[in-house]
């Protein structure tokens, strides 16, 4: 059995990780881009802590629904009435909708169809909507042929309904004709308050004046507010009156039966019908969710089962609605080697920011929306958070007492497949003691192997998070120049506070500010010392990658141009090779018809002299020696390698290819004859780029292999070796740079296979650092 994100986590712990994530705003940015009430209330419900299973399913839905919009028409998007109160009194026996009801079901049933019709054509997980959606034939018929736009029941309803309307209109006319008739008669007409008919109690009668009330036998219905009109209904027409209540009485029954028939025929499909709402309101949901992730960048990322993650350009998504531009991305992987990771740097710097924006867009993800990162998260089931102030003055707790109140009870809940995120642990109490205390957690929890990402200023932490295998530290970027985050995630180097920086660019006082300075260079521990110097090492090692980098790219360039070089060569020798051919074949054609001739005036005048003087000149083209091959360069000669312009050595010769290989940049390259153009004059030039260190005159026994080739340097080393043994030497240093590593990586295996060599180390930075071998003689 599959198990559910926060099951192991109590409900409160939970709901306290989605605040402090801020997930119930991005819900709010979620439901705001719903059409419907259905949409929204999908929204609402939606519980990102679910199974793995129902977490793939919900990005799967997101897929597909991504790809369909992309390929076609838009999903419907109207807003759909709330019919949900109709289908639970529809369901009681002998339940009556009005026809006002029944419209707004008939339009919720139309939606429904075309949503179905949207979802065909594609073999998806979200076919298996359509039979919830699909119309249903007789329920939408009957809505359709018995209800008119505005609600009210067509005569076509029943035949019964259609018999009655068409008598009242024919007693109504009758009954209209004999009252207008009494208004016309010229006898009356002085009676008369109005001449209209008007109706009273649901009659036909006629406004008199009172004073006149004698002159018209009928009955009083009603007098008017003033008292001055009197509405009576004439004698002659109380029969017909009488029959015109009766009829309108037959059709409120019958519209009555017609409307209680629909109300049952919709109770029937009550079940279907809230499983229809219930799959509207997720598609548009999807919908909804995939127009919000647009405006934030959002990509669907792959679900893996491992509690591990590995995203690229993580952003918050909070922070891209409100900023679209200028929001950095860093790349993060946890879980497979680093179970931990702390964030340091300074404040306004990010940490929380990065910390948040891990849970967030884990829980956007198990809710099915597309995230601002790229790659895979992981499935934890439980996901937990301590981020905030935890002070509770109704509860009696402070900052630090409610802080290590939630740490408690996540220690109690969490599992190795917990996702834990931990925002200045530790903070509120005495430094050394509270420090004491977020250590002690983080590695109970390194112990336990339960990935954790947490944010501090603290030393201590910094410290272990160097010692501690298995342990990732970074820090936030920041401007030194311009006092100012960079917001750049830097792994493996720890991000100073920069609190000073930071209050002198707010404005604190200067003496107050140098006071601060004389006191926190006093009290600096040595650790810090030694991690600026490690800070500087860590610069040089991305400086020399860089140029590392830079002359393979230069190298590249070289390849690609020589090979434009040998393609040119290649296509010129083929060129004259073609050009060579032609003439030869237009050399011997020619020479094939003065032959032909010169036989020709053999044959006719037998003038052998002239013959023999064609045959001779003829001889002499074709005997004619060929210009000799040109010699190529001796090894060792010194010229210019014409594609770079660059004076270069010949190192070996293939005279059948018409090659010469020479040594450029320390690397050993063929090159056509034909780009070489020999030159003793010119001087070799030397290398740049290596490390300059001169050795002091108290080390005579360091060795400076720098500038040779492994095999010179190695024969060097041997000597010296041997030099320093025969003194009866316990140590001697080898200078061989930190360039591409050839040197170094011959040093060390000379020193591993050498049996007079105990141990090698690296010097220490003041004494040369990575460029310089320590060897202890046995």
């Amino acid at each position: 059995m599959e198990e559910a994100v926060g099951t192991t986590a109590a409900p409160a712990l939970a709901a306290a990780a989605l605040e402090s994530l801020e997930f119930p705003l991005l819900r709010q940015y979620w439901r705001d881009c719903c059409a419907h009430v259905y949409a929204r209330d999908h929204v609402n419900a939606l519980d990102p802590y679910a199974e793995f299973s129902e977490i793939a399913a919900r990005l799967e839905r997101s897929t597909n629904l991504q790809q369909r919009l992309s390929n076609g028409p838009g999903l419907p998007s109207a807003d759909i009435p709330d019919i949900r109160d109709h289908l639970d009194l529809a369901e009681r026996p002998g339940a009556l909708l009005s026809g006002a009801e029944l419209l707004r079901v008939r339009r919720v049933l139309e939606l429904a169809a075309e949503y179905a019709r949207f979802l065909q054509g594609s073999d998806d997980r979200l076919q298996e909507d359509i039979p919830y959606l699909s119309p249903h034939p007789l329920l939408l018929s009957r809505l359709r042929d018995s209800l008119d736009d505005d609600g009210s029941l067509l005569d076509r309803a029943s035949p019964e309904l259609a018999r009655v309307r068409q008598q009242l209109r024919v007693q109504r006319a009758q009954l209209q004709q004999l009252l207008q008739g009494l208004l016309r008669e010229r006898e009356q007409r002085d009676i008369w308050q109005d001449p209209h008919v008007v109706q009273r109690g649901g009659r036909f009668v006629l406004p008199v004046k009172a004073n006149f009330k004698g002159r018209l036998r009928g009955i009083v219905h009603d007098r008017s507010a003033s008292g001055e009109t009197l509405f009576i209904e004439p004698l002659q027409a109380v029969e017909q009156n009488n029959l015109l209540v009766e009829l309108a009485a037959s059709q409120r029954h019958e519209e009555e039966r017609i409307l209680r028939a629909l109300t049952a025929l919709l109770g029937g499909e009550v079940e279907r019908l809230r499983e229809g709402l219930i799959r509207m309101g997720r598609l548009e949901a999807t919908r909804a969710g995939l127009e919000l992730a647009g405006r934030w960048g959002g990509t669907l990322p792959e679900l893996q089962r491992a509690p591990a993650f590995s995203l690229r350009d993580i952003r918050h998504p909070l922070l891209v609605l409100r900023h679209p531009e200028g929001i950095v991305g860093n790349d993060l992987a946890m879980g497979q080697e680093a179970k931990q990771l702390l964030i340091t740097g300074p404040n306004t710097g990010g940490k929380s920011a990065l910390l948040k924006a891990i849970g967030l867009l884990h829980l956007a993800a198990y809710a099915g929306l597309p995230i601002p990162a790229e790659g895979q998260i992981g499935y934890f089931p439980s996901i937990f958070a301590v981020i905030g102030d935890a002070q509770d003055l109704q509860a009696d707790l402070s900052s630090f007492s409610g802080q290590m109140r939630q740490v408690r009870d996540i220690l109690a809940a969490a599992s190795t497949n917990s996702l834990i995120l931990l925002d200045e642990l530790g903070n509120g109490t005495d430094p050394r003691e509270g420090a004491a205390l977020a250590q002690a957690v983080v590695a109970h929890l390194r112990e336990r192997q339960i990935l954790t990402v947490l944010t501090s200023h603290m030393s201590v932490l910094k410290r272990y998070a160097l010692q501690e295998e298995g342990v990732l530290l970074a820090g936030m970027g920041f401007d030194l120049e311009r006092l100012q985050p960079t917001y750049r995630l830097q792994l493996g180097r720890a991000g100073a506070s920069q609190g000073l920086a930071i209050a002198r660019k707010i404005g604190l006082p200067e003496t107050v500010l140098a006071l601060a300075e004389t006191i926190y260079a006093g009290g600096q521990e040595s650790w810090e010392n030694w991690e600026e110097r490690r800070d500087a090492l860590l610069r040089s090692a991305e400086e020399q990658a860089a140029r590392a980098q830079a002359a393979a790219e230069e190298q590249s360039a070289l390849r690609v141009q020589l090979q434009k070089e040998r393609d040119k060569a290649a296509a010129l020798r083929a060129r004259a090779e073609e050009e060579a051919r032609a003439e030869w074949q237009k050399l011997l054609a020619d020479a094939r018809r003065q032959v032909r001739q010169a036989i020709a005036d053999l044959k006719r005048g037998r003038n052998t002299q002239a013959a023999s003087a064609t045959l001779d000149r003829l001889d002499g083209k074709f005997s004619a020696p060929r210009t000799a091959e040109s010699s190529l360069p001796e090894p060792g000669t010194r010229g210019l390698f014409l594609p770079l312009h660059q004076v270069v050595q010949v190192q070996r010769v293939d005279t059948p290819g018409q090659r010469l290989q020479i040594e450029l940049r320390g690397k050993y390259l063929w090159i056509p004859a034909e780009q070489f153009r020999a030159d003793a004059s010119l001087e070799m030039p030397e290398e740049r780029g290596r490390a300059q260190y001169a050795a002091p005159e108290e080390h005579p026994w360091r060795l400076d292999l720098r500038g040779q080739r492994r095999d010179e340097a190695e024969a060097a080393l041997l000597r010296h070796l041997d030099a320093a043994v025969a003194a009866g030497r316990k140590q001697i240093e080898v200078l061989h740079g930190k360039g591409n590593g050839v040197l170094a990586e011959m040093v060390r295996e000379f020193a591993a296979q050498d049996p007079r060599v105990a141990t090698w180390r690296m010097a220490a930075p003041e004494q040369g650092g990575g460029g310089v071998a320590e060897l202890e003689l046995r």
